[in-house]
């Protein structure tokens, strides 16, 4: 009941924003709806503030996490490509487009987007891990793994970057670091299905089939919860 009234609020301040607000406060307002996972009222904000001014860089950022949360990649894309267009600096927005171009399997792109985040921020350790992942797909294991690790020593706590290295050992054919890897993820989450499912292939190749169908088993236990 609790959630609803707060849901009915946010709406209330969407339709008064649309009326008195400025385009600043539209988005400010748009991120709060976002926040509280309304996408449609969000996106109606968001796109009232880009026709009262279509240079706000913020709104275009907006915008593009919206329509990516909504599954709409192309959309979310020019939204995103727009926001860097605006602010060469903005390594979010650098960052959405780069995951975005993988998912297209486009990594010579992707690898620019991440390189350009990171050189926005330096300690953006997403970024350096989803240029790690970006790294793995195109075999360039070694320069996955300094980018791995660049990512960790600036967030020991990141999973993503610990399981990303524990994949690019697994290529390389080091199961039995690739497994720290997974078991350093798993004490940061040790219900995580990703660490769960690439641990017990390490484990296969180490011929520890006992061990790994017990990691498979968790992996699909937590995955369905």
């Amino acid at each position: 009941m609790r959630k609803l009234t707060v849901l009915l609020i946010l709406i209330l301040i969407s339709d008064l924003s649309m009326a008195q607000s400025t385009p600043q406060e539209l988005v400010e307002n748009a991120k709060a709806l976002f926040a509280a996972k309304d996408y449609d009222q969000a996106l109606n904000l968001t796109e009232s503030a880009l026709r009262m001014d279509g240079s706000l860089e913020q709104a275009w950022l907006l915008r593009g996490k919206i329509l990516l949360t909504r599954g709409m990649m192309r959309d979310a894309y020019q939204s995103f490509d727009r926001a860097t267009q605006l602010d060469v600096s903005d390594a979010e927005a650098w960052n959405f487009k780069g995951i975005i171009l993988v998912a297209m399997k486009r990594y010579n792109d992707s690898l620019q987007c991440f390189d350009a985040a990171i050189q926005a921020d330096p300690m953006n350790y997403e970024a350096w891990s989803n240029k790690g992942n970006t790294l793995v797909s195109m075999g360039r294991l070694d320069d996955a793994l300094s980018a791995f690790d660049r990512s960790i020593i600036i967030n020991q706590t990141y999973i993503g970057a610990w399981i990303g290295k524990g994949i690019a050992l697994y290529y390389q054919e080091r199961y039995h670091e690739a497994v720290a890897m997974y078991d350093r993820a798993l004490q940061l989450d040790p219900g995580n299905p990703n660490a769960l499912r690439n641990k017990g292939l390490a484990l296969q190749k180490l011929g520890m089939n006992k061990e790994a169908e017990e990691a498979f088993r968790a992996a699909e236990m937590n995955q369905k919860r």
